[in-house]
């Protein structure tokens, strides 16, 4: 007989909002914070469908206020969470967005300052060249 100790047991699943539950101003509250912005913007101006670790935002913060702003993000409904074993990767709700406020995620892309994105040389037009 096989016993399940809470180390075997699955992760809990993280919960995220349906489509029909994302409420603007929980999205506005959302992108007032600077990090938290800087991170949906670096995902607007990435390919459909891409999927970046934590890491890869290069957020100023320690763990605990990294996954603080993350989490702010997934409960909004602004970024899907899914998780690795011990990685955690994000990846922008897109189709979703669209679909209930259209023209935000256009909005954030032409209202943020162009920037390296993360991960990434920096580029002319960021240097101001």
């Amino acid at each position: 007989m096989t016993t399940e100790t809470p180390q075997d047991a699955p992760p809990q699943a993280l919960r995220h909002p349906r489509r029909e539950e994302l409420d603007l101003t929980e999205i506005l509250c959302a992108l007032a914070d600077p990090n938290r912005l800087r991170v949906v913007a670096a995902l607007v101006g990435q390919p459909p469908g891409s999927v970046r670790p934590y890491s890869w935002f290069g957020l100023p913060v320690g763990k605990a206020g990294r996954t603080h702003h993350f989490r702010v993000l997934r409960e909004a409904g602004l970024i899907t969470v899914e998780q690795y074993g011990n990685r955690t990767a994000v990846s922008l709700r897109r189709d979703d967005i669209e679909s209930r406020f259209p023209g935000l995620l256009s909005a954030i892309r032409a209202g943020t300052a162009p920037r390296d994105t993360p991960g990434e040389p920096a580029t002319a037009q960021a240097e101001g060249l």
